[in-house]
């Protein structure tokens, strides 16, 4: 590369800005809740029944999609999902019926992996050496970016038009954001005569087929595997999962007004974009483990203050803004930290499928996760019984990455 010249790595990495962007779609269906359900009387519980079937696909679609990419290519499947993705959305539009909402949910979380987080996070994780973790940080942070700019003109846009408007302006969005960018897309430097970001020059050049890495049979029989399979599971169901009960235990045990806990939903979003960005930069400058151990203990203090906090503490407070900043870290232990974790454990060899299975566990952990806080409630009219319980877990996810990422150490490496 030459001095002076923007190293190709970076231009990958906007690329990867826009695949994430689609992703943060998913968070705009929660706009759409009250006006399709009214409209067309659903009950909310069985209409936002196809955003869970969505959530849920991606335990099939990962696995999936991480095969397919070495036989398919990045781009055609950037474009392929992407394209499944938008229609998803745009059929939406025309539903009336409670069924085809539920099989549209279940496209949509099949395909958007593979048109987002997958791709972004093998193409970050070859083209970088260096600065690796800053990039994926700040590619992670557009699924808030895109949500940030967009969600002030979605509740407008369904006034004025209605939701099907809606549905139809998102399902063109993800169509623009992925199946142009799909033909600029490079899974490997090696593929356009070029070395990693960071790489020495003297440092020998390998294929994408040639990569330096763990088997994946190796990998899945060994003990580092299935301990950082179960940090991961322990870690999201502890942080991630409280995610969907923070508005009722703000209201119903802190007293916060519906006002309140709006704000406070909307800051923890926007703050989450720079915490992904500052949590990579981290990770760059003092290591994965270290880097993982901030990031969960930061989480499991989160928890701690949604505990002691006093009643009517404001938002706007010492204790409320640390506990913003805070709870961000734990989300970013579910988005930024898996394809870290799997990089400096595995290697690039078998990166997408490894990886794959840990955004599984991840997965399973928010979805047990969600109905543990509520048998909680439901048992002791209070969360703070399972937020005890998920710093104890959180604790044992400390202990759990370090020795995971040692003992990955020893695995032979092709």
């Amino acid at each position: 590369m030459e001095k002076g010249k923007i190293h190709k790595a970076w231009f990958m990495m906007a690329a990867c800005f826009t695949l994430m962007a689609s992703l943060g779609t998913i968070t705009l269906l929660s706009f759409l809740t009250r006006p399709v359900s009214e409209a067309l009387g659903f009950s909310r519980a069985a209409f936002t029944t196809y955003a869970s079937i969505a959530g849920l696909m991606i335990i099939v679609a990962m696995p999936f999609w991480s095969k397919m990419l070495p036989k398919i290519g990045v781009r055609a499947m950037v474009a392929i999902s992407g394209g499944l993705s938008g229609i998803a959305y745009i059929s939406m539009s025309y539903f009336t019926t409670l069924m085809p909402f539920y099989v549209a949910g279940a496209v949509l979380g099949f395909a958007i992996p593979a048109c987002s987080m997958l791709p972004t996070s093998v193409i970050i994780t070859n083209w970088f050496v260096e600065k690796k973790g800053l990039a994926m940080g700040i590619a992670m942070s557009f699924t808030g970016v895109i949500v940030a700019v967009t969600a002030p003109f979605i509740a407008p846009l369904i006034q004025r038009s209605g939701w099907q408007s809606a549905y139809m302006a998102i399902g063109i969005a993800v169509l623009i954001l992925t199946i142009p960018v799909a033909m600029f897309l490079t899974i490997h430097p090696s593929q356009v005569g070029l070395k990693a970001y960071g790489a020495k020059d003297d440092a020998p050049s390998a294929s994408a087929s040639t990569l330096p890495g763990v088997s994946s049979s190796v990998a899945q029989k060994s003990a580092a595997f299935w301990l950082v399979l179960t940090a991961i599971f322990l870690g999201n169901a502890a942080g991630v999962g409280f995610i969907y009960h923070i508005p009722a235990h703000l209201v119903a045990s802190k007293g916060f007004s519906p006002a309140a806990v709006g704000s406070f939903m909307s800051l923890c979003m926007l703050i989450l974009i720079g915490t992904k960005v500052v949590l990579g930069w981290v990770n760059d400058r003092v290591g994965t483990v270290n880097a993982s151990l901030i990031t969960i203990f930061g989480g499991a203090l989160a928890l701690f203050l949604f505990i002691f906090m006093k009643q009517g503490e404001a938002v706007i407070s010492v204790i409320g803004i640390s506990l913003l900043i805070l709870y961000t870290f734990a989300y970013a232990f579910y988005t930024v930290f898996p394809p870290l974790i799997t990089g400096t454990m595995f290697g690039l060899k078998n990166f997408a499928s490894l990886y794959g299975l840990l955004v599984v566990a991840a997965s399973l952990g928010v979805a047990a996760g969600n109905p543990l806080y509520g048998m909680s409630f439901d048992k002791t009219g209070s969360y703070n019984l399972m937020l005890y319980v998920g710093i104890i877990l959180m604790g044992i996810t400390a202990v759990l990455v370090p020795i995971a990422i040692k003992l990955s150490a020893k695995l032979p490496r092709d």
